[in-house]
């Protein structure tokens, strides 16, 4: 897991040869939702238009967020990585994926030369697909009807995105970051097409689960957004086996340990997973957080998160075996 990936300007930007003359789109990608999904495949059907074979197509996204560099010191929640983004808009049909490092340069680009200099210049594109609330340039002064007028003078088609709905309201970064941040898992799973998940590595913590039965793993440097303090049912792959897991998200009352912490619980796992980075996909919010008057009523309460654990993990997952995986 890489916290901060080695991004060149984009001035040296290498972009592959069958990446020219591509349809393009420019966004965060932010979780690579359903909206972002539904784009690329209107991405796919323009390029069968223009071209055969097809006009290959081009995501491109920056690194890092463009506020971070324009409101330093603001707290940005991000349900990718990087990296995540990139195997994810892959995933979705993005033949390449490009990442322009945000650096004061690109900032200060003016509408008309980040699309000479960018959408023209560097990835010759033929095509153009955004949302209809796209901006672009310094201080964002670049909109949809901006670019469409410059895509004509350059003979580029350009095209507006239909929006994607769910529950008849648009798909957007914001409604899957307000599903996490509530617990919402199977909302998030739904706007995402996928069960939402976070990556972190295995650390020494207190191991007070071990000595009463539920060794943990405490998971550090998770590096997107944490969904709202409580217990859920997850998943998590370790080679090519998926175990059944239990995640704590919060402090421990009962203990007086006040800080937030992220606590996996495998069952039937026997290992260890020190330093090892685990990807645990949230299922559904099984309960809040709470204090025990004692150590023997948290067993008993832990006894029926593992139960209802396996049951939410078997309903999502028809034939899953601990020992298995899902078959």
């Amino acid at each position: 897991m890489t916290s901060n990936p080695i991004v060149p300007s984009w001035k040296t930007l290498d972009i592959p040869a069958r990446s020219r003359g591509a349809i393009i789109s420019i966004g965060n990608f932010d979780g690579v939702h359903e909206g972002h999904k539904n784009l690329i495949a209107q991405m796919k059907t323009l390029g069968k238009t223009i071209s055969q074979p097809p006009a290959p197509i081009v995501a491109i996204t920056f690194y890092p967020h463009p506020l971070l560099i324009l409101k330093p010191g603001i707290n940005l929640s991000f349900l990718s990585t990087l990296e995540q983004k990139k195997k994810l808009l892959h995933a979705a049909g993005a033949d390449f994926v490009a990442v322009l490092k945000t650096d004061d340069g690109l900032l200060e680009l003016q509408a008309e030369e980040f699309f000479e200099k960018i959408i023209f210049e560097t990835f010759k594109a033929q095509g153009i697909v955004e949302g209809p609330d796209f901006h672009f340039g310094k201080n964002r002064t670049g909109n949809i009807d901006l670019l469409k007028e410059l895509c004509l003078n350059r003979n580029i088609l350009g095209a507006i995105a239909t929006p994607f709905l769910v529950d008849n309201e648009v798909v957007s970064s914001s409604r899957v970051r307000k599903a996490i941040q509530t617990g919402d898992m199977l909302q998030a799973k739904k706007l995402l097409g996928r069960t939402y998940s976070i990556e972190g590595k295995v650390v020494s913590g207190a191991k007070r689960g071990r000595t009463i039965g539920f060794p943990t793993a405490n998971l550090e440097n998770i590096q997107t957004l944490l969904p709202m303090n409580g217990v859920y049912a997850a998943l998590c792959n370790i080679g090519n086996k998926t175990y059944a897991t239990a995640v704590n998200i919060g402090p421990n009352p009962t203990f007086s340990e006040l800080s937030q912490k992220v606590e996996a619980h495998l069952l039937d796992f026997e290992g260890d997973l020190y330093d090892h980075t685990l990807e645990i996909h949230f299922l559904e919010k099984i309960r809040n957080v709470k204090t025990f008057v004692d150590k023997n009523a948290l067993v008993q309460q832990l006894e029926l998160d593992i139960q209802q654990t396996r049951h939410l993990v078997f309903a999502d997952n028809p034939g899953f075996s601990n020992k298995r995986g899902p078959v």
